[in-house]
């Protein structure tokens, strides 16, 4: 019989070395325009080899769309919340929880995972999600892996679920971002002027190793 499974996320206002690249993300000088435009960006996962500084730039530019449709200033890639992000990403996912308080030390808090990493401004936000890495839908009958031939899909070894796009990915979590009111607040909060974003992979040992992102977003002033 098909499984049905559900996303999950939540959101609070208020280091170590990551596996990402310390220096600057090279797609954070994009306008959003520019993000959309580009061919790679428009390119399906592989789950083996991710361009996290990619994915990562295009959740920005999600978030800056729906800041600009509602005529707010876009906001600024900062690196280092990209890094605190990336850092509460990889904590969630190698810990195996999901919360704005961690247990990492130093990193318990919103404000302490900004500050540590860097940031200097005078208040900081987070929203955490996560969110699948193939464009399944959420709530849907799915035939898993174990029963269809080593792929997921709607119908019983019928097409397998394509993974997603980076575009499509970014667009995927920011959309449930903009669904759940505290989210939508922290992204269409005109105070807010920066922004990092930090993803981590991981197949999720709860349901048959579908594979999913833990998602960061931390807003500064």
């Amino acid at each position: 019989m098909p499984w049905k499974i559900f996303a999950v996320f939540l959101i609070v206002i208020v280091p170590v070395s990551a596996e990402s690249r310390t220096d600057e993300n090279p797609y954070g000088s994009y306008t959003t325009e520019a993000l959309f435009e580009l061919d790679r960006a428009r390119t399906h996962l592989e789950f083996d080899r991710l361009d996290m500084a990619l994915l990562q730039a295009a959740v920005l530019a999600h978030t800056n769309r729906q800041r600009e449709s509602r005529g707010l200033v876009p906001l600024v890639y900062d690196r280092s919340l990209e890094y605190a992000a990336e850092l509460h990403s990889q904590a969630m996912r190698d810990r195996g929880f999901f919360s704005h308080t961690s247990p990492v030390p130093g990193q318990r808090t919103v404000r302490e995972r900004a500050f540590a990493a860097g940031f200097s401004g005078r208040g900081v936000g987070e929203n955490i999600a996560t969110s699948f890495a193939i464009q399944y839908e959420a709530g849907r009958s799915v035939f898993v892996p174990s029963q269809n031939g080593g792929y997921f899909s709607y119908s019983f070894q019928g097409e397998p679920i394509p993974p997603h796009s980076y575009l499509s990915a970014a667009e995927a979590v920011v959309e449930q971002w903009m669904n759940s009111p505290g989210h939508r607040a922290n992204i269409l909060r005109p105070e807010f002027r920066y922004l990092g974003v930090g993803a981590a992979f991981s197949p999720d040992p709860r349901f048959h190793d579908i594979p999913r992102f833990f998602m960061t977003q931390k807003f500064g002033m």
